[in-house]
């Protein structure tokens, strides 16, 4: 009897054991395989910002590379379950969720994860143009940006402040490093970007030519705010850029991280609580993402937050934020 007792509670241990080495096995492997992750043009800042988070993803266990993107096509293309993971701004969830151009469908199976950098509206052109203010667009060479692209939506949400449109202008359509070779080269007079600063192609091209950002009015940036309560008035600091002796005030929309609602809870918890536990190495990817915090990042607007993000924010203690 005594030998049944004691093979008895063997056997529990041993059970009690397995269950805690199954669970200890199911935790560790509570997160993605592998993931993508849609970002922008190289040229610009979110394709750096992307590809440094994931290295981090990788280096914690989940193979990720960041794949070339566009603010307003990730948004679709992540409705179309094309890829795991996405960046865009805060001004494009708003009008997708209702099928505003150039969105021909509402997309509501969208969610947040989290918020990552301010982008700033900039608008540079060479001094040689004389241009000074948005207005003085009109008639110019400019690089407007592919369609499809956050900057192009935003830049023709800036054009209609000036009661302008791009036919207004002689459009270009060309990429970050397109636009500063032709304005090198003289046959572009300016172009449009949306970025956190110092942009890396605005440094260099502030270098190579005498350019000037264009400063938006307190009614442009007011106009703007009106049409998309993704947009925030702002200000682009002196000294970004070589030559910019005066802030600039302008608007900014905040870049957001974002995944389908099909996304396991599972998942979108394992991928917010990695940035959350590695800000360090994330604050230290670019300039623009130094002054990052677990605040800003449950802080996120226009968008539903996927539930898996919420638990993370939450176990974090940063529930209040989301509210």
């Amino acid at each position: 009897m005594k030998a049944l007792k004691t093979i008895s509670k063997l056997s529990l241990r041993a059970a009690i054991g397995v269950a805690a080495f199954t669970i200890a096995i199911g935790s560790a492997q509570a997160q993605p395989k592998e993931l993508s992750i849609l970002s922008g043009s190289p040229g610009g800042t979110w394709y750096p910002v992307t590809a440094g988070i994931a290295e981090i993803f990788s280096k914690n266990g989940t193979r990720t590379n960041a794949e070339v993107g566009a603010g307003l096509a990730n948004m679709a293309r992540i409705s179309a379950g094309q890829s795991q993971l996405a960046v865009t701004t805060s001004t494009v969830p708003p009008i997708a969720r209702n099928g505003i151009a150039p969105f021909k469908e509402k997309i509501t199976d969208v969610r947040g994860l989290a918020v990552l950098f301010p982008n700033f509206q900039h608008v540079g052109v060479t001094r040689k143009s004389g241009a000074k203010s948005i207005k003085d667009l009109a008639g110019m060479e400019v690089n407007c940006m592919a369609i499809g692209n956050s900057t192009h939506a935003a830049f023709v949400d800036l054009l209609k402040t000036a009661d302008l449109t791009e036919e207004d202008l002689k459009c270009a359509r060309g990429s970050h490093t397109f636009a500063s070779n032709a304005i090198k080269d003289g046959n572009l007079e300016g172009f449009t970007l949306l970025s956190g600063y110092p942009n890396g192609t605005f440094t260099e091209l502030f270098h190579a030519k005498e350019m000037r950002l264009l400063p938006m009015t307190d009614a442009e940036v007011k106009t703007m705010q009106e049409g998309n309560p993704g947009y925030a008035a702002a200000e682009i600091p002196a000294g970004s850029y070589p030559g910019q002796t005066e802030a600039i005030p302008t608007v900014r929309s905040d870049l957001i991280m974002i995944a389908h609602e099909d996304m396991s809870d599972d998942d979108a918890y394992w991928v917010v609580k990695t940035m959350l536990e590695n800000l360090d190495a994330i604050r230290s990817i670019h300039s623009v993402m130094r002054p990052i915090t677990p605040e800003y990042m449950a802080a996120i607007t226009g968008i539903e937050m996927h539930p898996g993000a919420i638990r993370a924010f939450e176990e974090a203690g940063f529930l209040t934020a989301i509210k």
